[in-house]
């Protein structure tokens, strides 16, 4: 079997100084940029779930390991059931749920604090072909929110999550300060610090 192989000469790199990173070759990002350039789309990666019975501090341990500020709740059988964030995990949530419920931390869920399905919006997929940065800015500038979900329709008109936005995703590619999204006392003044540069 391995005489089927042939060992590939390496090669040396003493005059290699260049790093290549994929933003050198993608066309700059702006507001007039198509939404769907600041989707990460889940047909090529892998949304990060866990199951919504799993103690909270483990969902916030699992977050910071696979560098996500949001993960996908899932039930038993594996199907969506919510989103939970770091936010709701660290936040006001878990003391009035504990309270409510006469539970110590120990014994609190993400199904607990999570956002049930029933009380999430998204965007659709056909919406964000047609949508441009701006647009997705100033609707997270609107909603408050710091990720927008993206859904279509699969095979047999069966409805999923086909991606997420992240509020800082959108900060990053765009070069300016997560904070100024939300900071901002209105649109013009988000486009006058993109155009400059940050």
């Amino acid at each position: 079997m391995l005489e089927t192989f042939r060992h590939i000469r390496l090669q040396e790199i003493a005059d290699v100084s260049h790093l290549l990173s994929p933003e050198q070759m993608q066309a700059p990002i702006s507001l007039n940029s198509a939404a769907v350039d600041v989707m990460t789309d889940f047909q090529s990666i892998k949304p990060v779930s866990i199951s919504q019975e799993t103690q909270i501090d483990e969902a916030l341990e699992w977050m910071k390991n696979q560098h996500v500020r949001l993960l996908f709740a899932t039930a038993d059988e594996g199907t969506f059931s919510g989103v939970v964030t770091a936010r709701d995990i660290m936040g006001s949530r878990v003391m009035s749920y504990m309270q409510t419920h006469g539970l110590s931390r120990e014994f609190m869920l993400v199904k607990h604090v999570m956002a049930a399905k029933r009380q999430l919006q998204a965007l659709t997929y056909e919406q964000l072909q047609h949508s441009k940065i701006g647009d997705v800015m100033l609707t997270l500038k609107d909603s408050g929110e710091q990720h927008i979900l993206v859904i279509d329709v699969g095979l047999a008109q069966v409805k999923r999550i086909r991606g997420i936005i992240s509020a800082s995703d959108v900060s990053r590619k765009l070069k300016i300060g997560f904070e100024i999204m939300y900071e901002a006392k209105s649109f013009a003044e988000i486009e006058r610090v993109v155009t400059r540069g940050g």
